[in-house]
Formats: structure tokens, sequence, C-alpha cells
């Protein structure tokens, strides 16, 4: 034991030292506080074992208590206690967690609080300020910590009132930027901006925080000379407007005062400025202006044509892509993706921009996915995984919807890349991978070469089996294209086990899943002989497929109708397997109903869709059983209700 015990003196003597430095957190003598906390905060910046062993000896509670001392008593030990916290916060979710749940946030939020609106208020309180805005920032930094102590009291207006306060100051550049009160001002509104942007995940906390007036003072910060404050006020009107047309109209409609529109009215909008900064030096501001317009134009606030954003935004994201800063490199494809979804027009530009084998490039200068296997596992850091899943996510967006795209993606060699992450040990890896594989998959003569001859379908076919349910549901839905009769993967989808993996699927709780699943029976179905019709049937069931015609969701039942259309379609012994299956009036029932319903309803534009999307496999029923013998004529002639339909269908003007 002795000699045991000899070996770890040290350990023992510093973990004194540490428990020394709380039990002085309690002292009398103001000095002896003070040196201890600034002791604890040299040893905990930068250091994660040091942060965990702070907190498991009660260094949170008592750092808690001295944010309660009174202005006169605390002042310098608050401001040490905040700064403590903060830095214990960074970086670490279980950290912030636990500092939230222990009650620190109340006391940080109430620090924030001034006497008076004045300048001077700040001024007086900037190092306490400071070190309370720096370390609530790095609280709501954790994705983990929920935001709603923010929004309760006054403690939004207290944030919205600081950033007026140091907004008016900044603006006018007073000061030179070199002092070290305007240093604290510079901090203190860079701060207050990262938790606007922070505390804004839902539309009711960004029109709380509107109605708050926070947009003005952010737009007043982006025509400060600071780089950091301009980033930060970007970074909160990006947030604030994303998928909110009305704040992004708000935004744009945002101005400085009239001096800066009379010096600088190059720059009197705030999209000028904002365009202003996406052509400027510093990447990280580029990729923030750049993402905080793209939120705009995807909700439609920009009242005339998209013209600067493809001028400006677009390219500045292509160049982006070949930064060497990694934080640019993780976060540009997702904006890019953002900006061409969607868009025909902003694909086609992307395509001009040389955007997918920029995109491509970067894939290749990344180490190969990580995998694992039963004999090795491949390690690869997380930023750089990040980095392949966006960079994936954007080839999707950029092929989703015309050839010349998806051309361009196959010759810029995209596909040894997308086999390789449809095995990463990465869930959104592989996730990301199916969306690229089923964005390309779109293309026919793709399917029949290219996707062939690099190998998709065997990894698809094992992603059918994947932990996650969401990636099943994607490689089903890629698994829908290459099962057509004109694909030569249908043979191995279906030797690989795929009708009993889809017919698992069509019977699945979840939504996405199941209608997959049944998307991928009716591409096998598709043109296919009466053999493989039998077999699909002999697992789904007809019992199922009466089931799946009766469900309550438009989706599903389209699907179902369209099973039904491609089982009829052929001879006289597919369509009587398909009435002793279903059986003649039960059937008939099936196809009446829908015909019926979308000749008698009167609905809104979304039920139309909905409506519109079983008639047509509705009518293709009726098509398909009229075109072989004369019994399945005379079942649908014998039901006036079908033919009346019909007939109103073939008069009826296409737009309705």
């Amino acid at each position: 034991m002795h000699a045991s015990f000899s070996k770890h003196p040290h350990s023992l003597m510093t973990t004194t030292k540490y428990e020394e430095s709380i039990k002085e957190l309690s002292s009398l003598d103001q000095s002896k506080r003070l040196q201890a906390l600034r002791f604890i905060k040299n040893v905990v910046i930068g250091n994660k074992n040091k942060k965990d062993l702070y907190i498991k000896l009660g260094v949170v509670e008592k750092l808690i208590d001295y944010l309660y001392l009174t202005e006169e008593e605390g002042y310098p030990l608050r401001i040490q206690a905040a700064t403590i916290l903060g830095s214990i916060a960074y970086g670490k979710d279980e950290n912030a967690i636990a500092i939230v749940q222990l009650g620190a946030l109340r006391p940080l939020l109430h620090a924030l609080r001034l006497p008076c609106s004045v300048i001077d208020a700040v001024y007086q309180r900037r190092k306490l300020l400071e070190a309370v805005t720096r370390a609530i920032k790095a609280i709501f930094s954790s994705s983990k910590v929920s935001k709603e102590e923010f929004y309760t009291e006054d403690h939004v207006e207290t944030v919205v009132q600081l950033l007026e306060l140091t907004s008016a100051v900044l603006m006018d550049n007073v000061e030179s930027s070199t002092r070290t009160d305007q240093l604290s001002l510079t901090m203190i509104a860079e701060f207050a901006a990262a938790i606007v942007a922070r505390c804004c995940d839902t539309q009711d906390q960004q029109m709380r925080l509107a109605a708050a007036g926070v947009i003005s003072p952010l737009v007043k910060l982006l025509y400060s000379e600071c780089t950091k404050v301009q980033e930060a006020a970007l970074d909160a009107l990006t947030t604030l407007c994303r998928e909110n047309a009305e704040l992004g109209r708000l935004i744009l409609q945002g101005k400085p005062n009239e001096e800066h529109l009379i010096s600088q009215p190059r720059m009197n909008t705030t999209s000028a400025i904002m365009l202003e900064f996406v052509k400027g030096k510093s990447p990280t501001m580029r990729l923030i202006a750049s993402t905080c317009l793209t939120n705009m134009y995807r909700t439609g606030a920009f009242s005339v044509s998209s013209h600067p954003i493809v001028l400006t935004v677009l390219p500045t994201l292509v160049r982006l892509l070949t930064e060497p800063s990694g934080d640019v490199q993780e976060r540009a494809p997702l904006v890019l993706a953002d900006l061409i979804k969607d868009s025909e027009d902003m694909q086609k530009a992307a395509f001009d921009a040389d955007a997918i084998p920029r995109l491509v490039e970067l894939l290749s200068n990344l180490p190969k996915a990580s995998f694992c296997t039963k004999s090795t596992t491949t390690m690869i850091p997380k930023r750089k995984e990040k980095i392949r899943e966006n960079a994936l996510i954007a080839i999707a967006a950029a092929t989703l919807t015309k050839e010349e795209c998806r051309t361009q993606a196959i010759e810029a060699k995209v596909l040894s890349h997308v086999v390789s992450a449809l095995q990463s040990d990465q869930t959104h890896v592989r996730l990301a991978a199916c969306q690229c594989a089923k964005s390309l998959s779109r293309s026919v003569s793709n399917i029949r070469t290219s996707l062939v001859d690099a190998g998709i379908a065997g990894p698809l076919i094992k992603l059918l089996q994947d932990d996650s349910v969401t990636v099943q549901a994607a490689a089903c839905g890629v698994v829908c294209n290459l099962c057509l009769d004109f694909s030569p993967m249908r043979k191995s989808v279906i030797e690989a086990g795929g009708i009993e993996r889809f017919v698992e699927f069509s019977r699945c709780s979840d939504a996405k899943l199941q209608l997959n699943g049944i998307w991928a029976l009716n591409s096998l179905l598709y043109k296919s002989d009466l053999p493989a019709k039998k077999a699909v049937m002999k697992v789904l069931t007809y019992n199922a497929l009466i089931d799946l015609l009766h469900q309550p969701i438009p989706a599903i039942q389209e699907q179902a109708l369209e099973i039904v259309r491609n089982l009829v379609c052929g001879n006289q012994e597919a369509i009587e397997d398909v009435i002793e299956g279903i059986g003649k009036d039960d059937l008939l029932d099936v196809i009446e109903s829908r015909l019926q319903t979308t000749c008698a309803m009167e609905v809104d534009d979304e039920a139309r869709v909905s409506v519109a999307a079983t008639l047509e496999p509705a009518l293709y029923t009726v098509v398909n059983m009229s075109s072989s013998g004369e019994e399945p004529k005379v079942a649908l002639m014998g039901r006036p209700n079908i033919v009346n339909s019909v007939i109103r269908h073939l008069v009826r003007r296409v737009d309705d």
C-alpha cells in the first residue's frame, strides 16, 4: 500500500490545491476571494479536465452566489465569477447544461439590467457587461440548452436595450477602437448580438425579438467599423429571417441614420451593404452575408428579380468552397444547397458557375469516408465528415431537376464518392449520399450506364437493413428509381430479398418508410410480367393491398392505386388475378369512389392536388382493364357511375 501511495504524491497535492481554492471562495477577506477566483479562472481556461474537476468540487454553486452580491460589495467578484462560468460552459454541452440546471442563467441575465437607458450606464459597468454577455453567449452556444429563461421577465428587452445603446455609439465611430472602453463596447455589442442569434430557434422567438425592436440596432451595427460586431449582427439577422418572410422584408427596409445615408449613398439599404460584405475580403463575413441574403431570397422577401443573388452570392459561395478555413468549407455547401434547391434557374446558374465540379473537388480533397468492418475501423475527424455530408447535400440539390447538371456531376467523377459515402459509418453521411444518389438516379441514361458501372446497387441494398429508419427510407427512395423495368439493377434488387423488405416497409409505422416501401413495390410491378406480379402479391397479399387502398393518407392511397394499375396492365389472366384477389365488387367500388370524389368534390388547392393524385391511377386502371378481354369491360360498363365519371373527365378542362 505504501508503494502504491508514493507513486502519486503530485496528484494528491494538486487536487488539494484546487480544493483549497474552493475553500478560499468562502473567506471573509475579499482580497483572498478575488485571488482564489483569478486562480480558478487561469486554471480552467482551455482545460477541459480542470473544468470537470471544478464542477465536481461545487464551484458553479459558489459562483452563482457571487452573482447575487450587491453592486458596491462585489463588483470585481461578479466580473470574475461570470468570466469563469463562461469559460466552464464553453465548448461542452454537458457543462453548459449543468450550469443552467444549477440556476446560473437568471442572475446572469439580471446582471445585464441597467439603472438607466443612457450610454454612461454601459461605460460604468462595461467590464461586468462584457463578462456576463460573454458567459451567456457561451451557455446558449450549446444547442441542448433551453432558451426559455431568456424569454421570461424583461430579459429580451434588456438585451435589445444594450444593442440600442452600443449601436448608437459604434455606428458613429465617435472614439478610436483602440481605447479600452471602446473595445468593451464592441465586445458587449458582439456578444449581445450573438445571444440573439443563439436564442432564435422558432418563429415565435423570432417574432418576440422583432416585437422588442431588435432589428433596428442590428442593422445599425452593420455600419460600425468593427468586423466582429458586423459578423455577429449579420448572424443575428440571418437567424431572424430564416423561413420568415415578414421579418425578411422588415430587415430589407431597415436603414441607418440620415448622416450615413448622406455619407455612404451607395450603401443606403440593408441589401446593398450586405452585398458589399459578400464582396469583401473576410471569408467568414462573405459566408455570413451570403447566408443572410440566401435566407431572405428563400422567403421571397426580394420584390425584384434575384439578379444580384445570381451574379454575386452564388459565385461567392462557389469560391468559398476552396477556402482553407474548415468552418467556411463546412457551412458554404449547405448555404449553396439552400440557395439552389427548388429552383431550376438557380440550378442552371450553379451549372454555369461550375459549382458541381468544385463540390466534387472538395470531396476529392477529403480523406476517404470513414467506415467500419469486422476487423478495422477508420477514424476521420468530425469536421471532415461534416464537410463530406454537406457537399453531398449540395450536389443533391444541384442535380435534382436538370439533366445537364447530372451529366456534369457524372463527368466530374462524383459516383465513386457517393458509393464510398453510402458505406460510411456516419449516419448523416449515409443519408446525404442517399439524397445525392436519388437526384442522380432521376436520369434514365445515368441509371442504365454510370450508376451500374459504379456499383451503387450493392451498398444501397445493404442500407435497406440500416440501423437508422431515416436512412432505410432514403435508401428505399433511391431503390424506387432503380427498380423500374428499364433498369439492369432490378434483378439484383429482387434477388437480394427486395420484395420481402419492401413489404415489411409497407407495414411500418414510420410514414416515410411505409410510403417508400409501397412505392418500391410499385416500381417492381411497373411493366412486369405475370410471374413477377404473382411473386410480389404472394408476399404482399391482396388483403394487405385492400387495407392500403383504404388508408386515410392520400399519398398511400395513390401508390396503392398505382399498384392496382400496374397489376391490371397486361393480359386477361393478370386482370382476372386482381379481380379474384380483391373481389370484383370491391375493386369496382374503389375505382368508382376515386372517380366520383374527383368529379364531385369542391376542394381548396391543397386538397385538389391530393384528389388529383389518386385520379390518374384510377383512370389508368379503367384503361388497362378495358384493354384486354370482354369480361372486365362488361364489369366496368355495369357501373354507370364509373362510365359517367370517365365521360365528365373527358370534357373537363385540364386546369380544373
